[in-house]
């Protein structure tokens, strides 16, 4: 019983740590997004809104207002009489007032309401800035990601090209015993093994080279990944979901939603105010006695004249919502225009990988004849060096084109926004 508890646990752990050795393309993407400095934005940019909205809200309560005042003036009111019989006070010239006013909006023409709408517009471009600056990112990760994949089938290659060349190298050798073959031909293909154990050495550190930035921009633990997967990427539509295009549109609405501010500034402003304070004088101008005061009552304020200011400004935006009309389209040539070359880009890929498997059929044949031939004192070493060279190279041209094919339909699913 203990046997099995043991041997399910060892499976556990190695099935465990074979799947921690393996990494996507989206988990990096993920990753690198919500890693990024830039991604804190969203959420400060979504407080600040709400602290936005907060204020507008604010201008709908009672605003109190305390003021006070102390004045000396040249000359007061005064009745130009004498009559004996009354005795008329004679006002100070030092005057005080301290008062408190209470303004309280009763209808402001829908602004409060269409001030939270354009803060909300606002809002959604702020996000779409962050948004287009993040989805940058993404591009950087592909790019890193389809290095490593690159190395890693170059670095298989190189090493079922190691294993040819070591066990030719062992033929040759018997052959040398056996006084069939010279020394010098067995030198030359431990000159290649050389040769190899240094290729492999620098893909070893180009790749930890590319490991490292990678996990710099997605702050993910990658130096025991051996495997970095890549899905399927298929092309359904040609339908582009660019940010920076959704950016314009927001822009415009932004645009055509501030029309509607101004029109709402054209309606009259009702409010109630209040104020009520003590002073000399109070609103008895012809006593010079402290006393208290107040006064309630409705205001109105409607600017019936403004020279056609609200018209030129609606007449700005619209030329503004022609201008960003223009860039929409300038965006749109670009796009099919990138569209249409990197599908040309594909098309070659496609057409090259078609004839990648006869083309290493071919060279393995060559190879295998070189490698006879080799045996039989026809051809030296170096020549089924070059024969072995020009297989690993087609072996390696084929890998390189499945992955290009795969990269560039990736390239054109960013040109659509859809990455």
């Amino acid at each position: 019983m203990k046997k099995i508890i043991i041997i399910a646990l060892v499976l556990f752990l190695v099935t465990n740590l074979y799947s921690q050795q393996k990494i996507t393309l989206e988990e990096c993407f993920e990753s690198a997004i919500v890693h990024h400095p830039i991604y804190a934005q969203k959420a400060l940019q979504l407080e600040k809104s709400e602290l936005e909205k907060e204020q507008f809200r604010k201008d709908l309560l009672p605003q109190f207002t305390m003021s006070g005042r102390a004045s000396y003036q040249s000359e007061v009111i005064s009745l130009p009489i004498e009559m004996p019989q009354l005795d008329i006070p004679e006002l100070s010239k030092d005057q005080y007032r301290l008062a408190l006013d209470i303004n309280q909006a009763i209808y402001r023409g829908g602004i409060y309401q269409k001030q939270r709408e354009l803060e909300n517009l606002d809002q959604i471009l702020q996000q779409l800035e962050v948004d287009k600056n993040l989805y940058n990112i993404k591009n950087d990760v592909k790019t890193l990601f389809f290095s490593i994949i690159l190395l890693d089938h170059q670095k298989k290659i190189v090493l079922t090209y190691q294993d040819r060349v070591t066990a030719k190298l062992k033929e040759i050798e018997s052959l040398v015993e056996e006084g069939v073959a010279l020394q010098s031909s067995a030198d030359r293909l431990k000159v290649e093994q050389l040769s190899i154990s240094q290729q492999l050495k620098e893909i070893a550190i180009q790749r930890l080279a590319l490991i490292n930035n990678l996990e710099q921009l997605t702050k993910m633990e990658l130096s025991g990944t051996t495997e970095l997967i890549v899905s399927t990427v298929e092309i359904d539509d040609n339908d582009q979901q660019r940010l920076e295009f959704q950016y314009l549109m927001a822009a415009q609405r932004k645009l055509e939603f501030s029309k509607e501010l101004i029109d709402a500034r054209k309606l009259p402003m009702v409010s109630a105010f209040a104020t009520g304070g003590y002073g000399r004088p109070g609103y008895n101008y012809l006593s010079d006695q402290f006393s208290e005061f107040w006064m309630v009552g409705i205001n109105l304020q409607w600017k019936i004249l403004n020279w056609n200011r609200f018209n030129d400004q609606k007449k700005v935006l619209d030329l503004n919502i022609n201008m960003i009309e223009t860039q929409k389209d300038d965006f749109e040539l670009t796009i099919n225009m990138a569209l249409n070359k990197m599908m040309a880009e594909i098309e070659k890929t496609e057409n090259l990988l078609k004839d990648d498997p006869e083309m290493i059929r071919l060279r393995k044949s060559i190879a295998e004849n070189a490698s006879n031939e080799l045996n039989q004192g026809v051809i030296t070493s170096s020549a089924y060096i070059d024969e072995l060279q020009l297989l690993s190279q087609a072996e390696i041209n084929m890998k390189i084109h499945e992955i290009q094919l795969i990269n560039s339909k990736m390239d054109y699913l960013n040109i659509l926004g859809k990455l």
